[in-house]
């Protein structure tokens, strides 16, 4: 009796010294998280959303954001909507990233002066320099059940602290309507995002603003991932 008493603390010795409790924690823990990336993955769309939907109901923080990114590169448009609601849901700011079109570009660059000078004079370019080409957004979204949400945008100093404008996701498509105040006049603005890449959702916006045109926009979903529209 004795003897097997030895042989067993021996071996258990043996097992924590081979694998330590602190080492088997990390490996159980990275076996979680990979577990939360192929739940996401997973080749049935109706399960995927299922899981996502479950771990956003009952995950911790670490383990929501890993699905919510992972869910941005999955080529599902429910899984993206729901991935975008539940990101409203947790983030209260958001920056939209303009820039001027390819089109205005090569009329600023190129000889025919006058029709540099009719963009130059156009509000809509002087609101994106004063904007530093950048619209900030304070957002009021109740929950990841949502479609729907109230916007704020920072940049207009007479209306802060009211939420006039709107944003709408359906699908993996997300549009934002916003009143500006430019010029000592109400105007208004609107962006539609429909492609992916990466964290950031690219489109075009437009605003009824004198000498206004089409532009590309971008929306970073995690500040670490904000880019240049285009190389």
């Amino acid at each position: 009796m004795k003897r097997n008493t030895k042989l067993w603390l021996a071996g258990s010795l043996l097992t924590l010294t081979l694998c330590p409790p602190a080492v088997a924690d990390v490996t159980e823990r990275y076996g979680e998280l990979q577990s939360v990336i192929d739940a996401i993955n997973d080749p049935d769309p109706l399960m995927r959303l299922a899981q996502l939907e479950e771990i956003l109901e009952n995950g911790n923080a670490t383990d929501i954001q890993l699905a919510i990114r992972t869910a941005f590169s999955v080529d599902d448009p429910n899984v993206r909507s729901l991935a975008l609601r539940a990101h409203f849901a947790g983030f209260r700011t958001f920056v939209v990233t303009a820039e001027l079109p390819e089109s205005v570009k090569e009329v600023l660059d190129g000889s025919d002066k006058d029709a540099a000078k009719k963009i130059l004079n156009g509000y809509l370019f002087e609101f994106f320099e004063n904007v530093g080409y950048q619209f900030s957004f304070q957002a009021e979204y109740p929950s990841n059940a949502e479609l729907e949400f109230k916007t704020m945008l920072l940049n207009n100093y007479r209306t802060q602290n009211e939420f006039t404008g709107s944003g709408n996701i359906r699908g993996g498509m997300l549009t934002i309507t916003t009143p500006i105040f430019f010029n000592n006049n109400n105007h208004a603005c609107s962006f539609e995002f429909t492609e992916y890449e990466g964290f950031t959702l690219k489109g075009l916006g437009s605003c009824n603003l004198k000498g206004g045109f089409l532009f590309p926009v971008a929306f970073h979903l995690f500040d670490d991932e904000k880019a240049p529209l285009k190389e």
